[in-house]
């Protein structure tokens, strides 16, 4: 009995070890790039003026920098992780130049409601996580979220494109829309630190005053709060 027990797990095992390389490698299996490479509307989200747009400011931003920004629309991630399918895209893909690892690749997915920004290492001084995300969740994902996906991927992409070329110190040619996204994220960036000083003058006077007890109801009473939301959601990573 223990033996035909024993037998039993051994057999599942193998059959799990099997399903799941089979998993990833059905995973592996990314789509070419497009003739244009910087634009790869495969889920037919962009107009054509805004694919366009992209695809020439893309070359200029390559022809003057050497860094690449690739634009992907994808239906569905098929089940793989999001972080996963974009480095492993942006790896399969080669973006960027070897030596400098400074590509970008904003990936879409939209049956599965989310998108990423993959950063190479060689940008990551430009465009960090907290940048990446900021740019994401202030302009891209509430374009998504009304369905305008040509906005949210043009204003991403020219916010992306902006920083690339502060970070090389180069200024765009006349005629191309200098992206505000940096001066917002500044003005972001000081009413944060306000915040946390005067989160800090309350923390201090509740202690002085009232010994810590605001303090500690509201630390209490946010261990029980549960919280939910729908829609699009958005990440970045740096450092491919």
């Amino acid at each position: 009995m223990k033996k035909k027990f024993l037998t039993a797990i051994y057999i599942f095992i193998i059959f799990a070890l099997m399903s799941g390389m089979a998993c990833l490698s059905l995973a592996a299996d990314f789509p070419d790039p497009t003739p244009e490479f910087f634009v790869n509307d495969f889920a037919g989200v962009i107009d054509s003026r805004t694919e366009d747009e992209i695809q020439n400011a893309a070359v200029q931003l390559y022809e003057r920098t050497g860094a690449q920004v690739v634009v992907v629309t994808i239906d569905s991630l098929g089940g793989e992780p999001l972080e996963i399918y974009a480095v492993k895209l942006f790896r399969e893909w080669g973006i960027g130049e070897a030596d400098k690892n400074n590509g970008v690749i904003i990936l879409v997915a939209i049956e599965d409601r989310m998108s990423r920004i993959e950063v190479g290492y060689g940008l990551e001084g430009a465009l960090p996580d907290g940048k990446t995300g900021r740019i994401q969740d202030n302009y891209m994902i509430p374009a998504f979220k009304e369905g305008n996906y040509s906005e949210g991927i043009s204003v991403g992409f020219l916010a992306i494109v902006q920083e690339v070329y502060n970070e090389y110190g180069i200024e765009a040619d006349t005629g191309y829309e200098r992206y505000y996204y940096s001066e917002q994220e500044n003005d972001a960036d000081t009413r944060n630190i306000i915040y946390i000083f005067i989160i800090i003058a309350v923390l201090i006077l509740d202690w002085i005053f009232f010994k810590g007890r605001l303090t500690r109801f509201f630390v209490y009473s946010s261990m029980f709060r549960r919280g939910g939301g729908g829609g699009f959601s958005g990440g970045g990573r740096s450092g491919r």
